[in-house]
């Protein structure tokens, strides 16, 4: 569910449910245990010196003397904390970002901010969800990710500043790692220009592709977050498990597969995909990612089979041009091999949906919304006629097993290609179907 629509692709506001931490060697980590959550990339800007002291070649000390409200202890570990990000990751700090420490209630306020600017999409999302039967007829997504991210977020990087929760006279272990993270989001930033990309995308509605450049970043963080965890003592690796323990999850626990899922991509199939770059070409293998994936294009597909990564390229599905009456046009863009799996696991199974989905090719989907209902067209291609078949069989057990007997739903191939067509109201699927060219 990629910052935007759909949340079948990365997710809507947050992007993060931080990857464990572990004691093993880069080329065998594990994700076994939930450490802190993050929020959002965006730009870096500048505060405080750059220190010329180092402590190797290239990486610099930042002085974070002038930053107030913070104990002198916070401020040597904001510091150490620099430090080691430029050190593990290998890429000097070029500014200093902003780094803001705020009490509950203040942090609890910036979190809800973030939430309401993105809340416009919201509806029409629910109204599809709903429609998917991948939502009760009944939920409230406002609702429920606002319970969600009061519960799991516990640090982010917005418009060029990290903001953590005040701890004190000291940061906690977990705190440290959220800074540490998001301190890997600046250096790729400031090196790659990854914000920029990213903005690029999500403004262009290239949620597919973002979603994807999203997870290389994310694992990026994660992977060199869990070589910063290595590098902790005993006692500080003691203490991070021990509060990974204590994190509650009831929120997180009790919402629907796919929203679960959407959150977790980015950094469970994003370190996978990081850790196959990193052994095969060090960290210059992740820097060239950055500059290589947009022009792959690159897709949740390429994430979710590393394999796949430059080769297995999406096709190009032709858009049509379709006008519901009634309905406003909410987004074109692609739903992904990621918006398969995320839909069709919590629907029929992962077996199921691996079948069904693996093959893909290529799409492209309008969603429309009128204010109440919702309507969908999705055209996908395959890689070959028999993965074709394979999605054909697993939309159709989707349909029977999801939509509801009051709602409009087609699955049809012509041509090469199959739609799956969804609408609340049966003329509206009909229309769109008509409008296709499909035969009744």
């Amino acid at each position: 569910m990629t910052p935007r629509r759909p949340l079948l692709l990365v997710c809507l506001v947050v992007v993060s449910l931080m990857v464990s931490a572990c004691t093993r060697t880069p080329a065998e980590t594990s994700t076994t245990a939930t450490p802190p959550t993050t929020l959002s990339e965006s730009t870096t800007t500048t505060t405080g010196e750059i220190s010329t002291s180092t402590s190797a070649p290239g990486i610099t000390r930042p002085d974070l003397s002038g930053l107030e409200g913070l104990s002198v202890g916070v401020r040597a570990q904001l510091e150490d904390l620099i430090v080691a990000a430029q050190e593990i990751r290998d890429l000097p700090l070029l500014s200093v970002p902003v780094i803001t420490v705020l009490d509950e209630s203040a942090f609890e306020a910036r979190v809800q901010s973030i939430v309401d600017e993105a809340s416009e999409s919201f509806p029409a999302d629910q109204a599809l969800y709903k429609a998917l039967g991948l939502l009760a007829p009944e939920a409230d997504l406002v609702t429920m990710l606002n319970a969600l991210y009061s519960e799991q977020v516990a640090g982010f990087y917005d418009d060029g500043e990290i903001v953590v929760p005040s701890s004190g006279d000291s940061l906690s272990v977990i705190a440290q790692g959220t800074i540490f993270h998001e301190m890997v989001h600046v250096l790729a930033d400031q090196h790659f220009g990854f914000d920029a990309v990213r903005v690029e995308m999500e403004e262009e509605k290239r949620f597919d592709e973002l979603a994807a450049y999203q997870a290389l970043a994310e694992g990026d963080a994660s992977l060199a977050e869990v070589m910063w965890v290595q590098s902790l003592s005993q006692r500080e690796l003691g203490e991070l498990i021990a509060a990974s323990f204590e994190i509650d999850r009831t929120v997180l626990d009790s919402m629907p597969r796919f929203i679960r899922d959407s959150l977790m991509f980015p950094y469970q199939s994003g370190l996978e995909f990081a850790q196959g770059l990193y052994q095969t070409g060090g960290w210059e293998a992740v820097n060239e990612a950055y500059t290589t994936m947009p022009d792959l294009p690159g897709s949740t597909e390429q994430i979710l089979t590393p394999d796949d990564y430059g080769r297995d390229l999406p096709a190009a599905v032709e858009t049509l041009d379709v006008d519901v009456p009634g309905y406003e046009l909410e987004a074109t863009s692609v739903w992904g091999e990621l918006g398969l799996r995320l839909m069709m696991d919590q629907g029929l199974g992962e077996r199921a949906s691996l079948e069904a989905s693996d093959g893909w090719g290529g799409d492209f989907y309008h969603q429309w919304f009128d204010g109440q209902n919702a309507a969908l067209l999705v055209v996908l291609a395959a890689d070959t006629a028999a993965d074709l078949e394979e999605m054909r069989s697993g939309l159709l057990s989707y349909a029977q097993s999801m939509v509801d007997e009051e709602d409009f739903v087609w699955v049809d191939e012509e041509a090469g290609l199959l739609y799956f067509i969804l609408a609340d109201e049966e003329t509206v699927g009909e229309g769109i179907r008509d409008a296709v060219g499909l035969t009744p």
